[in-house]
Parts: C-alpha cells; sequence; structure tokens
C-alpha cells in the first residue's frame, strides 16, 4: 500500500500517535445509493473532529470569538481512502497537530471503524487570518502552545 505524502514516519508509529478522537456515525443522507458513504463525507467528519480537537485544547473560545479580529480559515485539504465505510458504521475520527508555522497549522487525521481497521485519513492546512485584510495573523505564543502541548485525551 502507497501511503500519503504527509505520512513520514512509519505508518504505525503515525496511527498509534493520535489521542483524540471524535465518533460519528454514517448517516442515510452520507451514502450514495449504493449504500457507501459519498467521498466528500469525510471532509464534514475533518471539521466536526477539528472543532472538537480544538475545544479540547483549550483554543476554539479565541479562535470562534465573534469580537476576534482574526480567523483560522482552510487553505487545503486531502483525504486518502483505504477502505470502503457504509451506512451506519460507527467510525472514530482521530485529529492531531502536525506542525504549526507562524500563522499556519497542519492537522492529521485518521478513521477507523468499530473493528479498529483504518477507512481513511487525511490532512489540512489552516491559516489564521485578519477578518478585515485577508492576510496572516500570527498565533500567540499561548496558542502555539496549546496546539503543539502534550495533551493526553481519554479515548471514546
Amino acid at each position: 500500500m502507497k501511503l500519503p505524502g504527509y505520512i513520514e514516519e512509519p505508518f504505525d508509529t503515525w496511527c498509534q500517535s493520535f489521542s483524540f478522537f471524535d465518533e460519528v456515525s454514517v448517516r442515510f443522507s452520507e451514502t450514495d445509493m449504493f449504500g457507501h458513504m459519498n467521498n466528500v463525507t469525510p471532509f464534514v467528519y475533518f471539521e466536526e473532529a477539528r472543532i472538537s480537537y480544538f475545544k479540547h485544547l483549550g483554543v476554539m473560545d479565541r479562535l470562534s470569538d465573534g469580537n476576534s479580529a482574526a480567523i483560522p480559515v482552510v487553505a487545503s485539504q486531502q483525504c486518502d481512502y483505504f477502505q470502503q465505510v457504509m451506512l451506519h458504521e460507527h467510525l472514530k475520527i482521530g485529529v492531531k497537530t502536525a506542525s504549526v508555522g507562524n500563522a499556519s497549522l497542519t492537522l492529521h487525521y485518521a478513521a477507523k471503524n468499530g473493528e479498529g481497521a483504518l477507512c481513511f485519513t487525511g490532512m489540512a492546512v489552516m491559516v489564521q487570518i485578519a477578518k478585515d485584510t485577508g492576510k496572516p495573523v500570527q498565533w500567540t505564543d499561548e496558542q502555539k502552545a496549546k496546539l503543539l502541548g502534550n495533551v493526553s485525551f481519554p479515548e471514546k
């Protein structure tokens, strides 16, 4: 199996390095006429898991504050599929911070089914920008520390 380019370490190590998970169940509206999960659905799951992850890290309040002059936006996303996902399947979506730049952030995702088999992986590059100008805004030291911190999360 050829691995996506964003997975640089040994695959098993990469898979085991996730400590935060969000759970979802594939709904009828997220499937095609054959009962397969639609290929755009993982991006919705990534978004939900990312928001839960940010809340867990304690950075969501600042990111979603209506008075904030800066907002995070997705600059790039990728999803790689390893096996079929069917209607009503329960998935755990793992999220982890891969790297934090001055104004950017790279996240990795891993989705496993109820048997623990990897179904799909993904990555997203986000950039924090000024609402009024659209120009990059640096992460604060506090945000960077939370995003890079070694925080342990109980597995759901």
